[in-house]
């Protein structure tokens, strides 16, 4: 009867933490909406660097993004800034960025990722802190930004 007993609750145990993992809600989940491949240029509001792979963006209405760039741009982060062109009034995936040099020496060019929604609302210095205070290596660390191909 002990036995049974203690099988029992073993299992409830068991059971009760696969339930808890479960239902538990990633940082992914939490943050993370839609990823888009193009943004309209003329609703960008501001963007700023958070390292030299990940850029922020703060859209007209209060929306946010975030481009997680394939590879790490060299100096991005650094120089802070970054201009780019485009043919058509958007800004996608692959589309080229080139890293604003303070001198006149040319800057490093790299291409840009996908545009994933950031859910949370606020200003873009209090979403930029949020990120830098670790959610964004939570973020990078659940594989949020990797591209299935």
């Amino acid at each position: 009867m002990k036995r049974v007993l203690a099988s029992t609750i073993g299992i409830f145990f068991i059971a009760t933490l696969f339930s808890f993992s479960v239902m538990a809600e990633t940082q992914s989940q939490k943050y993370l909406g839609k990823k888009e491949s193009c943004i309209d240029i003329s609703r960008i509001k501001q963007s700023r660097v958070l390292d030299d792979q990940t850029i922020l963006f703060e859209m007209r209405g209060g929306k946010f993004y975030i481009n997680r760039l394939p590879v790490r741009c060299v100096s991005l982060k650094i120089a802070g800034g970054f201009s780019y062109s485009t043919s058509i009034d958007k800004l996608c995936k692959q589309d080229i960025i080139k890293v604003v040099q303070p001198s006149s020496a040319p800057g490093q060019t790299c291409s840009i990722g996908e545009f994933v929604e950031f859910k949370e609302k606020g200003t873009i210095d209090k979403i930029e802190k949020l990120l830098e205070d670790g959610l964004l290596k939570d973020l990078v660390s659940e594989g949020a930004f990797e591209t299935i191909k």
